[in-house]
């Protein structure tokens, strides 16, 4: 007697080719899926890292603006009215807590040693002809003098050689560079500061261009015994590529009371 061997097996046999197929499929959209995700993270730490950077970069050029503030005031803060009448404390004292300043300073500067201060109205023209003296574009140590309103007003634009003529974060308001606004933003600190500021010096004047001085642009009037405004530009480039923040501010020490 025969018998006849089933082949029913051969329809299962014939299915294997296409579950191969879909595990390659899943295993294909599987990685797809990681590689996706893993470009999404890549993006977002990036945005977050130029995030970071810029605020850091931010931080830092609000601190170069005031510490030009404290450069003009040749005092340092609290600006409460002191035993002498002059609002803040002298930036540099004979000895911590004391109204006397540090012999040859004019301010935060040390007039002794020839480094150009801040001008009162009586000593502006002297002063501004010191430092036209020093270097034929009117800016020197981050003091500038300029003829108009105009003239730098766009730093950025000429940084590589307005750098060698700016002031660095505490140069001349500190001893160190150990003091808050500085410790922890690597911008401001360290050998490799990359923030600068410069301090414009003009008399009022509410004539038009280009005699007119930034505050009567902006509508600001001093008082009349000190007419001396200041406009502040403040740069700082971040530790990124391409990061960088300026900050402008007309600053007037001792603004009209109305």
């Amino acid at each position: 007697m025969k018998y006849r061997i089933p082949t029913t097996y051969s329809r299962h046999t014939a299915q294997r080719g296409i579950s191969l197929f879909t595990v390659l499929v899943m295993l294909l959209l599987s990685l797809t899926a990681v590689l996706g995700a893993f470009r999404v993270s890549n993006l977002n730490e990036s945005i977050l890292g130029n995030s970071s950077d810029y605020n850091r970069t931010y931080a830092a050029a609000e601190a170069l603006i005031r510490d030009a503030e404290i450069d003009i005031r040749g005092r340092t803060p609290p600006y409460v009215a002191q035993a002498d009448g002059v609002l803040g404390l002298p930036c540099r004292p004979v000895a911590p807590g004391s109204l006397l300043t540090q012999a040859g300073f004019s301010g935060c500067r040390n007039q002794a040693i020839g480094d150009p201060w801040i001008p009162t109205n009586d000593d502006f023209d002297a002063v501004g002809d010191m430092v036209a003296a020093l270097n034929a574009s009117r800016c020197w140590q981050g003091l500038c003098f300029p003829v108009n309103s105009t003239d730098l007003a766009n730093i950025e634009a000429n940084l590589a050689a307005m750098i060698p003529r700016g002031a660095t974060y505490g140069q001349f308001t500190r001893v160190g560079l150990a003091a808050p606004g500085a410790a922890g933003n690597p911008i401001l600190s360290g050998a490799q500061a990359r923030g600068w500021y410069w301090i414009e010096a003009f008399r009022y004047s509410p004539s038009p261009p280009p005699v007119a001085s930034p505050a009567a642009e902006l509508g600001l009037t001093p008082n009349q015994k000190s007419p001396l405004v200041y406009r502040i530009t403040a740069i700082a480039q971040g530790l990124r590529p391409g990061t960088q923040v300026v900050l402008r501010s007309v600053f007037i020490p001792e603004p009209a009371k109305d």
